[in-house]
């Protein structure tokens, strides 16, 4: 017998109810020790966890009686090992707390631009504006030096690369990217860009001057002496 009300009460509701514990054991598929050991007052030798209060459910049921009523009351008086009790859980639901706050504030603080000048163009049809530009630009250079030169895809391939590799180093992406991108960073940025490209015309005037043409003079005038 056992000095545990609780225990001591599940013992007589089973006896009342001339149930064997075998039974219970046969139909449950739990080994008959564990509900004598639980009638006796003494579960140290129970799992813990889940399998703890599937135990007892089972018990209740096999007995007759609520399985979730006395599975609350084996709770409070045989605590689950793996649990933390109430007075616990409530000293470490501050830090918790903390814990929760920290991760929230840094989740809502990062928001980091992929690129050093512009930001990714998420809609398709910015995309497509972005590689129009870029395009453009890199024919209307090539193109340039084709009337120049007469030569076409040395030029063009020349062009390219020092376009996207300049603009990737000067920028940090495309021109045609930070572009689209910069359309709602404010006219501080609009001004950097117009600075830019003129810059840009400027040079590429220039170096377009080098390859062009010189005019063959009227017959009877005379060459500038150089």
């Amino acid at each position: 017998m056992t000095d545990n009300p609780f225990c001591a009460r599940l013992r007589r509701e089973r006896e009342r109810r001339q149930i064997a514990l075998s039974s219970i054991s046969a139909n449950t598929k739990i080994r008959v020790g564990l509900f004598e050991s639980l009638e006796r007052g003494d579960v140290s030798r129970w799992p813990a966890g889940i399998y703890r209060r599937a135990i007892i459910r089972a018990y209740a049921a096999g007995v007759g009686l609520d399985p979730d009523e006395i599975a609350r009351e084996f709770l409070e008086q045989f605590p689950d090992p793996d649990e933390p009790s109430p007075a616990q859980a409530a000293d470490a639901l501050p830090a918790v707390r903390a814990s929760r706050e920290t991760v929230l504030r840094l989740t809502l603080a990062d928001d980091g631009s992929p690129f050093s000048a512009g930001r990714l163009l998420q809609r398709m049809g910015e995309r497509l504006a972005a590689v129009a530009f870029d395009a453009g630009v890199v024919l209307a250079i090539a193109t340039s030096v084709f009337i120049a030169s007469g030569a076409f895809w040395v030029p063009f391939a020349v062009s390219m690369l020092g376009y996207y590799f300049g603009g990737i180093l000067l920028l940090g992406n495309t021109p045609g990217v930070c572009l689209r991108a910069s359309v709602r960073r404010g006219p501080a940025t609009w001004t950097f860009l117009i600075t830019l490209r003129s810059r840009i015309a400027k040079s590429a005037v220039a170096w377009l001057a080098r390859f062009k043409r010189p005019e063959p003079a009227p017959p009877g005038s005379l060459r500038p002496i150089r």
